[in-house]
């Protein structure tokens, strides 16, 4: 349970954390009493607790549901100095749950919720997968209007200037559909003595491979547990298959050996990409035929088109 609970809490390295902390005054040494702040809750998934004799429910603690605050939204994503004491009593906010190390926030729209963060590689990434046709989280560039929503011009002005962009993208789960995070799943398979590569290729064979494939042809070095893994249905726990790609903040490296965290075996995301690659049809030319993406270098194009060609002989 104590394990579970430090998950449930942001980690104090991401951009912009010990902000947040500051604002509210809580330690920044016991990730335990930043969940506690919001009954554990997630957007990941509908688990909660309080207190024995806490007359709370559901409705009132969801992250789905309840507004959000601005001004906590205005420090998670630019760093702006707030103090947020007032709001302890009726805390909805999942900016001291979300995982990663990027500047972001989640913000209302009239098309439901959406995550900003700050970063530019998201939007290539996105147009390749696109192209490929392998399932993943879209992204487009944050408008104006809704980022002086959140902050003023100079806070918006530093992100831009420093080269970066702030891109966002819609909620994929909610109340009915969690996400499980691989590192999860494996813990699940290794208590009743299951194999999870196994299993992943029982449940979702399919965009298990292209997840392999684009991560090479993408150069992503940070496909870790905490950012693959399944949809699943909050009413009975049953998976529903790997949810749709997402955060390529770490896509485009220029290394050549790139270790893959997807694999069974110590392989690289080289080798791993020519084995899933006997297993999906994919059509490399909607990638070689394509203009050089804008928030793309010209080398860290040439190098994805040159991982398009070896692979998809």
């Amino acid at each position: 349970m104590h394990g579970w609970t430090e998950t449930r809490a942001m980690n104090i390295g991401r951009t912009n954390a010990k902000k947040l902390l500051a604002g509210f005054r809580i330690s920044q040494s016991n990730p335990y009493l930043i969940a506690r702040l919001f009954h554990f809750t997630s957007l990941s998934d509908c688990y909660w607790m309080k207190k024995e004799g806490e007359s709370l429910d559901w409705k009132q603690v969801s992250l789905f549901v309840n507004p959000l605050e601005k001004e906590v939204a205005a420090t998670a994503l630019f760093g702006i100095s707030k103090t947020f004491l007032p709001l302890q009593q009726k805390i909805h906010t999942p900016e001291l749950t979300v995982q990663g190390m990027a500047a972001k926030a989640w913000i209302w729209e009239e098309e439901g919720l959406f995550l900003y963060k700050a970063g530019k590689k998201e939007l290539p990434a996105s147009r390749i997968l696109d192209a490929l046709k392998i399932p993943h989280v879209s992204y487009s560039q944050a408008e104006a209007k809704r980022l002086k929503e959140v902050a003023d011009q100079p806070h918006i002005d530093k992100i831009y200037y420093s080269g970066e962009k702030i891109v966002k993208c819609k909620i994929i789960s909610s109340e009915e559909i969690g996400i499980l995070p691989w590192e999860d799943f494996q813990v699940c398979c290794g208590r009743h003595g299951k194999n999870e590569y196994d299993l992943v290729k029982q449940i979702d064979a399919a965009n298990y491979y292209k997840m392999q494939v684009a991560d090479y042809i993408l150069g992503n070095e940070d496909r870790h547990g905490g950012n693959f893994g399944f949809f699943m249905d909050n009413q009975n726990g049953k998976l529903l298959g790997l949810y749709p790609l997402m955060d390529h903040d770490h896509a485009f490296s220029d290394e050549e050996a790139i270790p893959s965290q997807t694999s069974e075996r110590n392989e690289t995301l080289r080798q791993a990409a020519q084995e899933a690659i006997t297993h999906v049809n994919l059509d490399f030319d909607k990638v070689t035929e394509m203009e050089r993406p804008e928030d793309l270098e010209e080398g860290q194009w040439k190098a994805v088109l040159k991982r398009c060609r070896s692979i998809g002989r």
